[in-house]
């Protein structure tokens, strides 16, 4: 009820963002949960995996925006 149903033109764009997001998602993930059980604090590396979720969904707003304009329903 609360989300409608996503187009296959959204559909993509979100598979785009997605796969620009894993790579980060991966790496900085592993290096912040190693660096917390060793250190017991929150390092730069989770400061930038935060920030990589605000990329995923601001790219993923960026490419639906676009997506309309070049292709009108």
């Amino acid at each position: 009820m609360f989300f409608r149903k996503m187009t296959t033109d959204e559909k993509a764009n979100t598979d785009k963002a997605i796969r620009s997001f894993l790579f980060f998602l991966i790496a900085l993930g592993g290096s912040s949960i190693y660096s917390y059980l060793n250190k017991a604090e929150l390092n730069i590396s989770f400061m930038i995996l935060m920030s990589g979720l605000v990329v995923f969904f601001v790219s993923d707003f960026l490419f639906g925006k676009f997506s309309k304009k070049q292709f009108p329903s």
